[in-house]
């Protein structure tokens, strides 16, 4: 079933997953309000930029393929954004469409990168990243169920 990788590409591919199943935790922790679990597990996605950072230096001595270079830096790119907007300069740039939609777009971007990465190193540990990107999916629609069900609500009401 599993090929055999090496250690760097295990540390990759670990880490992706971790990267996605955090993101799910961060979800769960602000829908239920919970600032203390939410702070540790924002602060534990960023560490996760180390093992990420160690995998790259690694790639780029070996001379990988551009692509998966660029990928890599669509991540950092996308960590850094989050990083500078809510930690450094504390922007809350969610709360209106014209800032968080560029956001959204560059998030999906890495995540796909980081599927992309995965995928580059082993076909079966690819599906495994591919698999925590869709749970994050899932923890997604939990995070916005409240508001889903009101349109949903509000368009199923027919006037007489």
């Amino acid at each position: 079933m599993f090929t055999r990788i090496n250690v760097y590409g295990l540390i990759f591919v670990l880490t992706a997953i971790a990267f996605n199943l955090l993101i799910v935790g961060i979800f769960v922790a602000y829908k239920n309000g919970w600032a203390k679990p939410f702070k540790v597990i924002v602060n534990l996605w960023l560490l996760l930029t180390i093992p990420f950072a160690v995998v790259f230096i690694r790639y780029l001595t070996e001379g990988k393929r551009p692509g998966i270079m660029v990928s890599f830096g669509l991540v950092f790119l996308y960590i850094l954004v989050e990083f500078l907007l809510d930690k450094v300069l504390m922007f809350d740039f969610r709360r209106k469409w014209i800032t968080h939609a560029p956001y959204i777009v560059l998030e999906y971007i890495a995540l796909y990168c980081l599927i992309h990465i995965a995928f580059d190193i082993d076909r079966t540990w690819g599906y495994l990243v591919s698999i925590s990107f869709w749970i994050l999916l899932a923890s997604l629609i939990y995070l916005y169920w409240d508001q889903i069900k009101i349109r949903i609500k509000k368009k199923i009401i027919i006037p007489l």
